[in-house]
C-alpha cells in the first residue's frame, strides 16, 4: 500500500524513459523547422499551404497525429498568351514658347535674306540694262551727230558752189551789159531750146503748185537759171489778174529748183514760160 492509500500526500511519480520523451522533442523540434521551411517556400509559390505550428511544451506529453496534407487543387488551365501591345509611340516633346519664337525669328530672317538677295540681284540686272541702253543711246546719238555733220558739211559744200556759180553768172551778165548789150536775156552755148526740154521744165513746176482756184487764167514767167539747173531768179513778164495765181505760179518755180537738164546735160540760162492753169491742171 502506497502513501496516497495510507491518506497521506500526493506525489508525482517519477517517471521512467527520459531518453524516449527526449527523442520525441528532437522529432516535433524536426518537424516544425520542416514546417517553417514548407511555409517559407509556400509564400513564394502561387498555391497555398496551411501550416499549424504546435506549442512543444503543452502537447509533449500527448502529441496529436499530424493531420493529412490537403489535396493538391488541380492546376488552373493554361493561359493563352495575351496579345503583346505594340510600345507605344514617344511622343516628341513640343517646344517650349522661347523655342517656337526663336525659330519663328529665324525662318523670318531667313526669308527677309532671301527677298533681300533676290531683290539686290534684279536691282543690279536693271543697272546693267540701263547701263547698256544709255551705251547704246550714246553711240546712237553720235552717231545722229556724225551724220548731221557730214550732212551740213555736204549742203556748205552745195552751197558754196552755188555761190561760186551765181557768182560767176552775175559777172558774166554785169560784163555783157558793160560790153553793150541789148538787154535780151543772155543765151547760153547749149544747143537751141526744144520743146522737150521745156515742157520736161513746166512739168516739174507744175508738181509744185499749190492753187485751189478754178479761174481760167494764165501767167508768164522768165526764169533765170544756173548751169547746175538751179534757179537763181523769177520775174513776171505777163500778170494773170489773180495775184493768188501769181503767187502760186512764183513759188512752184522756186520749190522746183533745181530744174531738169537737156539730155547732154546743158541747160538754158533764160527760159520765158506761159503758165495756164488749165493746162497746170493736166
Amino acid at each position: 500500500m502506497t502513501m496516497a492509500d495510507a491518506g497521506g500526500p500526493y506525489r508525482v511519480p517519477k517517471r521512467h524513459g527520459g531518453s524516449r520523451a527526449f527523442a520525441l522533442a528532437v522529432v516535433m523540434h524536426g518537424v516544425l523547422f520542416a514546417f517553417l521551411w514548407v511555409g517559407i517556400r509556400w509564400n513564394n509559390d502561387p498555391t497555398g499551404v496551411d501550416a499549424e505550428i504546435w506549442d512543444v511544451t503543452t502537447q509533449m506529453a500527448a502529441p496529436k497525429a499530424p493531420e493529412p496534407a490537403p489535396e493538391p487543387e488541380p492546376e488552373p488551365p493554361a493561359r493563352e498568351p495575351e496579345p503583346v501591345a505594340p510600345p507605344p509611340e514617344v511622343a516628341r516633346p513640343l517646344p517650349k514658347e522661347p523655342d517656337i519664337a526663336l525659330e519663328k525669328k529665324k525662318k523670318e530672317k531667313e526669308k527677309k535674306d532671301a527677298e533681300d538677295k533676290k531683290l539686290a540681284e534684279l536691282k543690279k540686272k536693271l543697272e546693267d540694262e540701263k547701263k547698256r541702253l544709255a551705251d547704246l543711246d550714246q553711240q546712237d546719238k553720235l552717231k545722229k551727230l556724225e551724220e548731221e555733220k557730214a550732212k551740213k558739211q555736204a549742203e556748205l559744200k552745195e552751197k558754196e558752189k552755188l555761190a561760186k556759180a551765181r557768182a560767176a553768172e552775175m559777172q558774166r551778165i554785169m560784163g555783157s551789159a558793160a560790153a553793150g548789150s541789148t538787154g535780151t536775156a543772155a543765151r547760153s552755148t547749149a544747143p537751141r531750146l526744144d520743146d522737150g526740154y521745156k515742157a520736161a521744165i513746166v512739168t516739174k513746176i507744175r508738181s509744185f503748185l499749190n492753187y485751189p482756184g478754178q479761174d481760167d487764167v494764165e501767167a508768164v514767167y522768165t526764169i533765170t537759171q544756173l548751169p547746175t539747173g538751179e534757179v537763181l531768179g523769177v520775174r513776171k513778164v505777163k500778170s494773170s489778174g489773180v495775184p493768188a495765181y501769181d503767187t502760186a505760179i512764183e513759188n512752184a518755180i522756186r520749190n522746183a529748183s533745181p530744174l531738169p537738164k537737156r539730155k547732154d546735160g546743158s541747160v538754158e540760162r533764160e527760159i520765158t514760160a506761159t503758165f495756164k492753169l488749165k493746162e497746170m491742171r493736166q
